[in-house]
């Protein structure tokens, strides 16, 4: 008995230790970190939109033809203990070959193909499926600029203008494929519109 007593010590001291260290010493370090030298994105990322604030790191349903459409989303409303509705991401965890999903993206495809009848190309398959988030608020840059006939059309803008709207709001990466914040794109497409009334 003493034995697995002398045994357990030592184990139990590593585990109190890993705790405080890995547990509260690490996440209230770089909660610390991130609120000194991003505390913008640290605070969400929250910008002033015509319909109120929003944030940078949640994509949003944009329907409006005048406006850069993100990736499909899943969400879910829970109704508040006050009565108020708070609106979540939830993954999709779709099954590639379910029946139910195929009917759904395909019905999806041709609402795409019907709304951007000028686009060129094949439609990328990034503006009818989810994303594993469900929120994800980028889109690829040839994603957007395909999209860029139905918004010059739609905005009154052209379409040399919009793609450079898109194209200055490129994000930064290190990846090879390029993206753009949708919600940033939109802002900007919105303050172009504005300036034309």
């Amino acid at each position: 008995m003493k034995t697995y007593i002398k045994a357990f010590i030592p184990s139990l001291k590593v585990l109190i230790a890993s705790t405080l260290v890995l547990g509260f010493l690490y996440s209230f370090s770089l909660w610390g970190i991130s609120q000194l030298f991003f505390p913008d994105k640290a605070a969400g990322s929250f910008v002033a939109t015509q319909n109120g604030k929003t944030s940078l790191l949640a994509g949003e349903n944009y329907k409006d033809p005048s406006h850069l459409w993100g990736r499909r989303q899943k969400k879910q409303a829970i109704q508040q203990t006050d009565g108020s509705w708070t609106l979540i991401g939830v993954p999709a965890n779709n099954d590639p070959a379910d029946p139910e999903y195929l009917k759904e993206k395909e019905a999806w495809t041709k609402y795409i193909e019907l709304s951007n009848p000028d686009a060129s190309k094949e439609i990328p398959q990034e503006l009818v499926t989810f994303s594993a988030s469900g929120y994800d608020p980028d889109l690829s840059l040839s994603a957007a600029l395909w999209q860029a006939p139905r918004i010059a059309k739609a905005s009154r803008l052209s379409e040399e203008k919009v793609k450079q709207i898109i194209e200055n709001n490129i994000n930064p990466s290190l990846l090879e494929e390029k993206t753009v914040n949708v919600i940033e794109v939109n802002l900007a497409l919105d303050q172009q519109k504005a300036a034309l009334q």
